[in-house]
């Protein structure tokens, strides 16, 4: 397990960034080793839409678990997976969650710092999301191995204007982490190549973008040194809008008999 982490963080320090095609199941995890991928990693989003269920913990985690469990089984790569804010009312919870992630060979996950159930995007208070990732690594250490947490913020994916000012709240938090034990620092929706360039430049861990309408290539990303991309529900956008677009095409003229 200690060694998929290593691994997994390993990748974090290379002069391309990982890359990483989200899955949502086994036949796409399936495609997604086959295809190259260094590393497996879930979609929390296209987990619960396949499922028939709305992102946002509205899958109970024995739900989420089941998914995350088949994978397991059926890939030989680093797995980490998106956990959204933990599925977890307390520490206590979250401990146990991640002792059976851990259990079935996960070796990293994302923990997000929106607050989840809130009626309007709000982010939960720094300490408490320090305190959570704490718990995280503190878990793994207690199992004799460590587990890669990638800290997302949702300081830019709350529909607010891209400003300076929301690069430093994210720096902010992006500290936090670090010292409560993050590995590095997720920051989705954050699309302007100035303001990117600015956060990598100040961060103190490595920088994970996901993939969206008018971001920049992956060249580009590595250029600012950008070190994580990831294309989230991208990946499950894409797939079904294939199997639209086929069954369009044998319906086109009529119906097929």
């Amino acid at each position: 397990m200690t060694k998929n982490f290593n691994k997994l963080k390993s990748l974090h320090a290379l002069p391309k960034p990982l890359i990483l095609y989200n899955c949502w199941d086994v036949a796409s995890a399936r495609a997604i080793q086959q295809g190259g991928a260094p590393v497996i990693a879930t979609s929390s989003y296209a987990i619960a839409e396949s499922l028939g269920v709305v992102d946002g913990e509205h899958l109970t985690f024995d739900e989420m678990l089941f998914v995350i469990t088949r994978i397991a089984m059926n890939v030989n790569l680093p797995l980490t997976v998106d956990i959204e804010s933990g599925y977890a009312s307390d520490l206590e919870e979250l401990a146990q969650n991640i002792k059976r992630l851990l259990a079935i060979g996960v070796c990293g996950v994302n923990l997000e710092d929106q607050l989840i159930g809130s009626t309007n995007p709000t982010l939960c208070n720094t300490e408490g999301q320090c305190d959570k990732i704490k718990t995280i690594k503190e878990t793994a250490a207690k199992m004799s191995t460590d587990i890669f947490v990638n800290a997302r913020t949702d300081v830019f994916f709350q529909g607010r204007e891209e400003t300076e000012d929301l690069v430093e709240e994210a720096i902010n938090r992006a500290e936090a982490y670090k010292a409560a034990g993050a590995d590095a620092i997720f920051i989705p929706g954050l699309l302007s190549p100035k303001l990117i360039r600015a956060f990598v430049e100040k961060s103190p861990l490595p920088v994970n973008v996901m993939m969206m309408d008018g971001m920049l290539s992956s060249e580009e990303l590595q250029k600012i040194g950008v070190k994580r991309i990831s294309y989230g529900p991208f990946s499950f956008f894409r797939a079904n809008l294939a199997i639209h677009q086929e069954v369009e095409r044998i319906f086109a003229g009529g119906e097929v008999l």
